[in-house]
């Protein structure tokens, strides 16, 4: 496979601080990147390196930054687009939709301030088309409408957008997925599982690295580690050597302990005192202190409950709400909150998820309709904006608040360096201001900052945004352990899957609950996303009559459809497939309860699927019918 750039001999210090040391990396044309390592450890510096926006420092031997140059084919030539993790908006966000396209291409300008040559040559109208088309793709249908009107989720859609029409052939992505709901990242998903071009991919999102990377580059110790394979397959190659590692480790114990017997003895016991011997039990010493160095540390998260015995921690009924000059965001609303209840909160983005929240905190008042909470609930809220942060202070000042110690939930005490610690933190950082450290290491502050404090219910929007797989996989197990009740709102897919045992779903301004986690609502919310589908098809297409169907042969549109009806049909058996095993393999005995809604979601699916398919196979046979030409699938 040829090559599109390799970097080597990359030294980076910040201060004391050692980014990288004597890395390396190579990209191929059409790899697929998931790039990984703990916040702060250099994966947006590595982008920026990549960007040209940091020079590493000068080494010897010298950092090489080796691009390929095609040779005449385009396709295999070094180009590169970076999309941020936010969109740029300070001094721009009064452009709409459309302008906003030139902050990206500035050398485009306009058609009519750039030559006609030099726009054809750039390829202008190709880009311009190609963005327009994916912001229509992911719902943006006014061009016109200001990027200062629009919410995170939909700011987001326009560097989706940039990204997928960009015709450079490494594209650098930053948090893709943050912010968006979660039928919006399946259309990412897709697009991007279609791309020839090489990505590298900075995720929190497990489901999205497992289905996309067949690469994945580690920064560890300053080092870039590569693997080939999926990240599925890294995590097994990573537990076998964390077994590996364990069995040596346990062996090296041994000697050590045989070793420390024998140098506690007395000379004489000893006989004559062996120099090698010593040295050699000096270095086995060193060798457990480096592996126990190198093992997974764990987060310190002491998620306290603060004693209360009561069931029923809040409860709604008939809720109504809706901002002034707007139509109603949900109407009669129901729903109860229960000690245990690990709940996500789900829907599109703008149906009124971090409305509801505010509502249940009593930030907001109710339209209609009555809330009750428990006496003196304690509610604890973990904001996606970290807006709790003073970015002049220290960890130190934060954590500390004054003191040399942390006041925990369950009555102990903590010194404030060792509690900094167990969040992934040096040390030596514990003095330095906050504006100093990555957006991931401003959310894990802000975990540590809130679980100091005790709460009946605590309330995430969109937690693992910007926080490193070691630390989300962390905060999982201590939710799924937490005796209160936790609400989540979350496009994470892996994480809701771990943590919650019920699910609200906001749609069509009805709230509907399901007494089960996000894996046994999963199949509803496919088919939600089908019926939509359906739906928007129907809208399109009008019936054909007799008279409109061509006899003789098919149109090209006709001609397309047929190519890809195929693969349609294959997708759609294949999803009955899956409902169909998951009925046969259902557990009957526990489908008396009421409450197992997971019989009705599957049976329903699979409705659904059978209808969509039926619609399909007559498609199909109008268009072979009256196909005047023996058709051939494409391969």
């Amino acid at each position: 496979m040829s090559l599109l750039c390799t970097l080597k001999n990359i030294h980076l210090n910040f201060g004391p601080k050692i980014i990288f040391y004597n890395a390396q990396l190579t990209v191929a044309v059409g790899d697929r990147i998931g790039l990984l390592g703990l916040n702060g450890k250099g994966k947006s510096t590595l982008f920026k390196i990549l960007t040209g926006d940091v020079v590493p420092d000068h080494s010897s031997p010298p950092f090489e930054f080796n691009k390929a140059k095609g040779d005449g084919d385009e396709s295999k030539k070094f180009s590169l687009f970076y999309v941020p993790q936010e969109l740029p908006t300070s001094g721009i966000d009064h452009l709409s939709l459309m302008d906003y396209f030139f902050v990206f291409y500035p050398e485009l300008k306009t058609p009519y301030e750039t030559s006609p040559e030099t726009f054809d040559e750039l390829h202008g109208w190709d880009l311009i088309q190609a963005y327009e088309s994916y912001l229509k793709y992911f719902g943006h249908d006014d061009l016109t409408k200001k990027v200062s009107a629009l919410s995170g989720g939909e700011q987001k859609k326009i560097l989706l957008s940039l990204g997928l029409s960009s015709r450079a052939n490494l594209i650098l992505w930053d948090e893709p997925t943050n912010h968006l709901d979660i039928e919006t990242i399946k259309l990412f998903e897709e697009e991007l599982n279609s791309t020839s071009k090489a990505f590298m991919l900075i995720t929190h999102d497990r489901f999205l690295l497992s289905k996309l990377t067949r690469k994945i580059f580690h920064i560890q110790h300053g080092r870039i580690e590569s693997f080939t394979g999926s990240y599925t397959d890294y995590l097994a190659f990573l537990e076998k050597s964390e077994q590996s590692k364990m069995r040596l480790l346990d062996k090296l114990k041994n000697n050590l302990e045989r070793e420390q017997a024998w140098m506690r003895q007395g000379i004489k016991a000893r006989g004559t005192r062996s120099k090698k011997r010593v040295e050699n039990f000096l270095g086995l010493k060193d060798r457990v202190s480096n592996i126990k160095s190198e093992a997974k540390r764990s987060l310190d998260l002491n998620l306290v409950k603060s004693g209360r015995q009561t069931k029923v921690l809040a409860s709604f009924s008939d809720l109504t709400f809706g901002y002034p000059m707007n139509s109603h965001l949900f109407q009669s609303i129901n729903g109860e909150i229960h000690k245990g209840n690990k709940i996500g909160l789900l829907g599109k983005n703008g149906v009124g998820k971090t409305t509801l929240l505010k509502l249940i905190m009593q930030d907001l008042k109710t339209t209609a309709g009555k809330l009750k909470t428990a006496d003196n609930l304690q509610i604890q809220y973990f904001s996606q904006k970290r807006d709790e942060l003073e970015i002049d202070l220290t960890p130190h000042q934060l954590l500390g608040d004054g003191s040399d110690f942390v006041e925990l939930p369950d009555g102990s005490k903590k010194h404030v360096a060792s509690y900094f610690e167990s969040f992934l933190f040096h040390r030596d950082d514990i003095h330095r201001p906050l504006k100093t450290f990555s957006g991931g290491e401003k959310s894990r502050l802000q975990l540590a900052l809130n679980l100091t404090k005790v709460g009946d219910i605590l309330i995430f929007d969109e937690p693992t945004n910007d926080l490193d797989l070691e630390t989300i996989q962390i905060l999982e197990e201590k939710l799924s352990a937490f005796q209160g009740a936790v609400i989540l709102i979350s496009h994470d897919r892996a994480f809701l899957s771990t943590v919650t045992n019920k699910v609200w779903l906001i749609e069509n301004q009805k709230l509907e609950n399901f007494e089960g986690g996000y894996e046994q609502v999963a199949p509803y919310l496919e088919v939600l996303e089908i019926e939509r589908e359906v739906a928007e098809e129907m809208k399109s297409q009008q019936p054909l009559t007799s008279k409109e169907i061509p006899i003789s042969k098919l149109n090209n549109k006709d001609k397309l459809r047929l190519d890809t009806i195929y693969d349609e049909i294959t997708s759609t058996e294949s999803k009955a497939k899956i409902i169909d095993d998951k009925i046969t393999n259902l557990d009957y005995s526990k489908l008396s309860d009421p409450k197992n809604m997971e019989l009705k979601i599957l049976t329903e699916a699979q409705s659904v699927l059978e209808t969509r398919l039926l619609a399909l196979y007559e498609e199909l046979e109008n268009l072979e019918t009256f196909n005047s030409t023996p058709h051939v699938r494409k391969p």
